[in-house]
């Protein structure tokens, strides 16, 4: 995502110091948008950036960060003029995280697992040129990353779902529900939603291919993924039965166990896949914002009434 921004965005000497790293693995980034009150509505971020001199000084907290507690830098949306309107007053700042001052906190999940974090800035720096796209220019940089994410997932997920599909019909054979009418009606309405999504990603590569950046018909692919995989996931549980309800507050490791081929296919990589992917229409943004996108955006609808 941040490598796909920095080469449209990214000044030379950005590019020439970080695309190197990100290939090589060097560097590990995170994503530093969320905040207890920006979540969905993203022009609400209020981390406080302040320059001194030739740095700016960060002061502020983010949350739901994937992954924080695994990264040395996190890409971030700082507020860099208090007084502009919410959604021109941001800025998109490159900073190092191992330094004094950044604090992260992970958060456990109901899967058991620890993967999002809080992370909290306290007289963090980053350089005065670590400022991608310009001064107060962030909301486009930011929507310009969102776009090669949802793009990227557009383009791979298919083939993830695909693989999960087909260990799901495996387990369906194992479990013996394979000629179940029912059963076999939700698996070809899966069947088609994977094909529906690799199709779509073909469509986006083209456009890549063509020289075309990601816009607002991103929000297609977020839509589409969030919202089947938690078809499939409870599809799963329903196979497994009461036994699903076994696995419940086991420890995530268990999530990891394989079958004979090496794929996960056991009661506790589907029940733990099932519990992350209710959060799967609110991150990255809501399904209810997406649609607002698609319809404001692509389908050039009247904006959504104000509930004031």
């Amino acid at each position: 995502m941040l490598g796909n921004t920095l080469l449209l965005l990214g000044t030379e000497h950005q590019k020439q110091h970080y695309l190197p790293r990100i290939l090589s693995g060097a560097d590990t980034w995170c994503q530093g948008y969320s905040e207890p009150n920006a979540g969905s509505d993203l022009g609400n971020v209020g981390l406080r950036a302040t320059l001194d001199g030739d740095q700016w000084v960060l002061n502020g907290q983010k949350i739901w960060t994937s992954a924080g507690h695994l990264a040395d830098h996190i890409f971030t949306l700082a507020r860099t003029d208090p007084d502009a309107p919410k959604h021109k007053g941001i800025s998109f700042l490159l900073v190092d995280m191992r330094q004094p001052g950044i604090e992260v906190r992970p958060i456990t999940m109901i899967s058991g697992e620890r993967e999002f974090n809080e992370v909290f800035y306290t007289d963090v720096t980053t350089p005065k040129d670590h400022v991608v796209g310009g001064v107060n220019d962030g909301w486009r940089v930011a929507m310009t990353l969102l776009g090669f994410e949802r793009g990227e997932a557009a383009a791979t997920g298919p083939i993830r779902f695909q693989a999960e599909l087909d260990r799901l019909l495996v387990l369906a054979r194992e479990r013996g529900v394979a000629d179940d009418p029912r059963i076999r009606q939700r698996l070809a309405w899966c069947y088609s939603k994977v094909q529906i999504m690799r199709f779509n990603g073909m469509r986006v590569l083209t456009g890549f291919l063509a020289g075309r950046h990601p816009g607002p018909d991103a929000a297609i692919s977020k839509l589409l993924w969030s919202e089947y995989h938690q078809v499939v996931t409870e599809l799963a549980v329903d196979i497994y039965g009461a036994e699903a309800m076994t696995i419940a507050g086991r420890p995530p490791s268990s999530a990891f166990q394989t079958d004979d081929a090496g794929a996960p296919n056991s009661t506790a990589s589907w029940v733990n896949t099932f519990f992350n992917a209710r959060a799967g229409t609110i991150y990255a943004g809501t399904s209810q914002v997406q649609r607002n996108i698609l319809g404001e955006m692509v389908l050039q609808l009247p904006k959504e009434p104000s509930p004031r």
